[in-house]
């Protein structure tokens, strides 16, 4: 018994480490084909889609590789799977491990907060003063914490942001106050406090396809010294989509409804799903 645990952990040990191997290899050369790219022009998000798309296939049987599934489709089905959270997640994770990529994106955000800031006018305070005296709700705080982080005055926006979160009839709900809470994790690194940002990001976060804010949460995390093994993990998103009320109906009635197909027709629509998925990421062929 003893001797066919330790296979066993041995095993699964080796798969993680093979796993994780042709991940590290894909970053590293996702990151070199960025650098090349820089050389000859300024990165952008399609730049991004280009490298992921090149460098994919180069590594198609290392993933394949790692599938222990006899039946064809249902290999078929976990490759697409596991190729689609190997490109999400690298979007993110390259931040860590990728220099001219980090640089990249803490410049965009920068200049996002400059081209605001010098659009920013501080006549328009006085109206927004007004509006928070003749309607004191979180609507009308927030709208003045926003212009006063663009005015470049962040303890000022720190206080309105926190009182429309105070005031706001929703607040315990991460959705109702996504904006705010993204706002105040920006406000958070402006004062150097990344842990408290990247606490809020967490907080935030939707999962998978909620890449803006994984990337948000990276770049924090790595000035805060952090390291890509503090990701978010997309398998979050399971965990998000179940606890929507929404999700959940539409879930049992699709199970209802697929109930009365066979299995082989299932596991068909399911890899058409995949492939469309792993297609619009790319924008292969749209």
């Amino acid at each position: 018994m003893k001797l066919s645990m330790l296979f066993f952990i041995g095993c699964f040990g080796l798969f993680s480490v093979t796993a994780q191997s042709y991940k590290n290899g894909f970053r590293t050369d996702v990151c070199a084909c960025l650098e090349a790219e820089s050389l000859k022009r300024p990165i952008t998000e399609n730049t991004l889609k280009a490298c992921l798309r090149e460098t994919l296939p180069k590594y198609a049987a290392q993933i394949d590789a790692q599938i222990v599934e006899p039946d064809i489709n249902k290999k078929f089905h976990k490759g697409q799977l596991a190729r689609k959270d190997l490109l999400v997640a690298t979007q993110y994770e390259l931040i860590y491990t990728c220099d001219v990529y980090f640089k990249h994106l803490d410049y965009q955000r920068t200049s996002k907060k400059l081209i605001a800031r010098e659009n920013a006018r501080e006549t328009d305070l006085e109206k927004y003063n007004q509006m928070v005296a003749m309607t004191p709700n979180a609507i009308a705080y927030f709208m003045r914490g926003q212009l006063q982080f663009n005015l470049g005055n962040i303890k000022a926006a720190e206080a309105d942001v926190n009182k429309s979160l105070e005031l706001n009839p929703n607040k315990e709900n991460t959705k109702s106050t996504r904006h705010e809470l993204l706002l105040l994790a920006w406000i958070y690194e402006e004062q150097e406090k990344y842990n408290a940002a990247v606490a809020l990001y967490d907080k935030i976060y939707l999962g998978d396809f909620d890449v803006e804010v994984a990337r948000w949460r990276a770049l924090a995390d790595k000035k805060a010294g952090g390291s890509v093994s503090n990701s978010p993990k997309v398998e979050q998103a399971v965990v998000i989509k179940d606890n929507n009320k929404a999700s959940r109906r539409k879930a049992i009635k699709t199970e209802k409804n697929t109930t009365v197909k066979s299995e082989s027709k299932s596991i068909k629509v399911e890899k058409k799903k995949d492939t469309a998925a792993l297609r619009k990421l790319l924008k292969i062929g749209g």
